[in-house]
């Protein structure tokens, strides 16, 4: 695994660290488990007729099937972090025996895995009756850390193009052009995507709509004009556009997310049951990445955890030869193991839920002739528009997360904020 990190000979090289290349071993994991469990989930159907778990399901049913194989995997994905999570409980120094297991025997964990995986596939369909409901409360608290780790992301950007006009002084001026491109740029799309959203969904009757896409704007602009005040960057003098325009774009985008949720025969413009393939490809990448960036960011974020003091043994000296990984973790470690592991085991119930599109299983009184009981599930999707509602209140979540930036400041103001 070090190898493709080493330079050739008398070259000086950054070395990646120990902390950052066990992380990105265990986002390869989620990374394959997640492809296959979308692969699973709308293709190779035929390759589990002959599991008794899926027989409950009437013949043809694929989204049914589809939704049983990604539940088990990601079930199995899930398990597999919050065991990890609980043995490394309160592990703050590289010296306590579990960091080892932490950041090696990778073979003895791929067989964990593997074995997990392979043992959900026997758990009998009324457990995940229960699970399905698990999984979309963890995924809400997925949801939750992602919007905070959105509203950070956005002010290290805005603070570090901030520090390059600094420094570019009078000498030029392309950074405040490209923060005032980005800032302006993102509260446009914003506005043009409202008003497109509004010609195409919000026409006629469908008022539910219409209250999704003007109460998005108008909180939006509330906040944006807030974050501009003279009062609030008094308190938060890191706050502005950028920031506004980039929550904005993203509440944006949640709601057109929730519209194009909606079931066939409600407001919304899609009548066919399920999305094209070109869409689910699309959606499914952006969300893995997003999964695997947010669930890898998360461990050594300071908004989620506060500051996580560590020592660092990487050399120093400038003209040091280091190759390979660089241990970081000498003396401390460099991030929250167990967060790490459960906001993993989140980002697979969110996956499943997404894949599923947050599909739930009922007990219906209909006896199938390949059931083995006498009753059988079925899989109801978007019961509930539960799709929609939760996308729809996640854009609330993100406005009231960022307003708290600015206006916390200002009510607590014995607090240090960063």
């Amino acid at each position: 695994m070090q190898s493709f990190m080493t330079g050739a000979p008398g070259h000086h090289i950054q070395s990646i660290k120990k902390s950052t290349s066990t992380r990105l071993v265990y986002v390869i994991f989620f990374l394959l488990v997640s492809v296959v469990a979308y692969i699973l989930s709308y293709w190779s159907f035929s390759w589990f007729n002959n599991l008794d778990v899926l027989k409950i399901c009437s013949k043809g049913d694929n989204e049914c099937k589809g939704a049983l194989v990604v539940y088990r995997l990601t079930f199995g994905l899930a398990l597999y972090h919050i065991l990890l999570g609980l043995v490394m409980i309160n592990v703050k120094s590289a010296n306590d025996s579990r960091a080892k297991f932490q950041d090696g025997y990778w073979p003895l964990k791929i067989l964990l895995l593997g074995g997990l995986i392979f043992v959900s596939f026997f758990i009998p369909n009324s457990f995940f009756r229960i699970y399905t409901w698990i999984s979309i409360f963890c995924a809400a608290l997925f949801i939750f850390i992602q919007l905070v780790l959105l509203i950070e992301c956005a002010y290290s950007l805005n603070e570090s193009c901030v520090r390059k006009i600094e420094d570019e002084g009078h000498s030029g001026k392309k950074w405040y052009i490209l923060l005032c491109i980005l800032s302006f740029g993102s509260i446009a799309l914003a506005i043009a995507g409202t008003v497109l959203m509004l010609v195409f969904y919000g026409k006629g009757n469908c008022s539910i709509n219409q209250f999704y896409i003007v109460f998005n704007l108008g909180i939006c602009l509330i906040v944006g004009v807030l974050s501009i005040s003279e009062k609030v960057r008094e308190y938060r003098p890191s706050s502005g556009l950028f920031q506004s325009g980039v929550v904005m774009l993203y509440c944006t985008y949640l709601i057109y997310s929730a519209i194009n949720s909606e079931p066939p025969g409600t407001c919304s413009s899609n009548s066919a049951s399920t999305p094209k393939e070109s869409t689910i490809i699309i959606g499914a990448v952006f969300t893995i990445i997003s999964v695997c960036y947010s669930a890898f960011r998360s461990s050594d974020s300071t908004e989620l955890l506060g500051n996580h003091n560590h020592y660092s043994s990487i050399p120093t000296d400038p003209n040091a030869e280091t190759t390979g990984v660089a241990d970081d973790e000498c003396e401390c470690t460099a991030y929250n193991y167990s967060f790490f592991h459960f906001t993993f085991a989140c980002g697979a119930m969110y996956l499943s839920a997404l894949l599923t599109n947050w599909a739930t299983m009922t007990d219906t009184d209909i006896t199938s002739s390949n059931s083995t009981s006498s009753s059988n599930f079925t899989i109801s999707v978007d019961s509930g528009m539960v799709s929609v509602w939760v996308k729809v209140v996640s854009s609330w979540v993100v406005v009231l997360l960022y307003l708290w930036t600015l206006v916390g400041p200002l009510l607590l103001r014995n607090r240090v904020w960063d």
